[in-house]
């Protein structure tokens, strides 16, 4: 044994070194590389399944539809996405002359102030006002509404929303009937082909039709800004989505949408709920440009741009204009915008006569800021239960809901 032991010794002492080194070089510092965060965009609307109305100067009751962008960004890595969200009535594009000339160097194309990586162009000339704006213009400044919340694991979800009336028409250069939108952040692109169409027509209830309704933008993973005063405040958005059956009339080109069961308003001679962007109305209630929404926060909430009070409440169902155990009081009157677009279903086949038994359908969304103040008043604590409901022509009914988390001073990265 100890005659091996000066050999074994002379065979390990080269590898022991090398473990020697090894351990002195962890105790050297380890750099390490920071990832950058990483970035999505995505068009909510228009999808490619839409057709949007407006292209036609000539409607008897021309009406407003809306593009749609969510942006999400992690934050593990430094910021890269930075946003000031709030309201821009009008936007910074549609304020300047010429239009989208922010800076005032007169060439179009500017980026948005409040959140100046984003560009969105189109493959068409957009006319604002008589303006023709060529394709490929920046038209990202046309934006109005920003709002932002923080996901669960600490991603920030922002979302714009641009509100098209009669002001902006599409020139159809190709003679494609339809538009490709391009949007772009940090090099992060989203693409979607748009359908242009006539505005919709309505010729009477054909049949009661229960309208499906949906909730978007704020959810379950969703932390959004209590508002707090004083600021910084980040506001959110409150988007309601509501489908009900069309067909479509064929003896025009392109046909025409037509609803089977409208959602009831003052436009088209008040039988249908109008479309555009609206100007600041006081609360609680409905609101008189689509006075069947009705939409509900489990928690108190004060519209500061009003100092109207809203008590909290819900809406435990309803059935044929008959709303149930319906408490607190609406927040429909502090939605600004609002917009239609006709889908042609899953089978992308238009559907000709009422009673053809298809899923084409209109859709409206309608859009809230939420830039007041919310008390936490109910029985969760920083949590709230929103509600919406809508009602047709002949009242039927349709509800959902979402719990959504809040807290105070949500923020997110501002430009600098």
């Amino acid at each position: 044994m100890n005659l091996r032991t000066p050999t074994l010794a002379a065979l390990v002492a080269p590898s022991l070194g090398l473990v020697l080194a090894a351990q002195v070089n962890l105790d050297k510092p380890i750099q390490k590389t920071r990832c950058r965060s990483r970035l999505a965009i995505e068009f909510i609307a228009p999808t490619a399944t839409e057709e949007v109305p407006n292209f036609h100067p000539t409607s008897p009751n021309p009406d407003a539809w809306t593009i749609v962008l969510e942006i999400s960004a992690e934050q593990e890595g430094p910021p890269i996405m930075k946003v000031f969200e709030g309201t821009t009535i009008p936007s910074p594009g549609a304020a300047a002359v010429p239009p989208t000339d922010v800076n005032g160097d007169a060439i179009p194309g500017d980026p948005h102030p409040a959140i100046p990586a984003l560009k969105l162009v189109m493959d068409d000339m957009l006319i604002f006002n008589g303006f023709p704006l060529p394709p490929g213009t920046n038209l990202a400044s046309f934006f109005e509404l920003i709002g932002s919340e923080v996901e669960h694991g600490g991603g920030q979800s922002t979302t714009l929303t641009w509100v098209l009336d009669p002001q902006w028409m599409l020139a159809d250069l190709n003679g494609d009937m339809g538009t490709n939108l391009t949007a772009t952040i940090h090099g992060r692109t989203d693409t979607v082909f748009v359908k242009h169409g006539f505005d919709p027509k309505f010729t009477g209830v054909h049949s009661p039709q229960n309208p499906t309704i949906s909730i978007w933008t704020s959810d379950w993973i969703s932390t959004v800004d209590s508002l707090n005063l004083p600021q910084p405040e980040t506001p959110f958005l409150v988007c309601v989505e509501a489908r009900i059956p069309c067909f479509f009339d064929g003896s025009t080109t392109p046909p025409t949408p037509v609803p089977v069961d409208p959602i009831f308003g003052p436009c088209w001679g008040g039988a249908m709920a109008c479309t555009g962007t609206f100007p600041i109305l006081p609360g609680p209630g409905f609101n008189p440009m689509f006075p069947s929404l009705d939409v509900r926060f489990s928690d108190s909430y004060l519209d500061t741009k009003t100092g109207s009070f809203v008590p909290g409440g819900t809406i435990s169902g309803g059935q044929c204009g008959v709303i149930w155990n319906a408490t607190g009081a609406s927040v429909a009157f502090a939605f600004r915008q609002s917009s239609v677009h006709a889908w042609y279903g899953v089978n992308g086949v238009m559907d000709t006569t009422p009673m053809g038994g298809g899923d084409d359908q209109l859709i409206y969304r309608f859009v809230m800021i939420a830039d007041g103040q919310i008390f936490d008043t109910d029985v969760w604590p920083k949590e709230m239960l929103i509600t919406a409901a809508i009602e047709t022509t002949t009242n039927c009914f349709s509800i959902t809901n979402v719990r959504v988390k809040h807290r105070p001073i949500v923020k997110t990265p501002n430009p600098p």
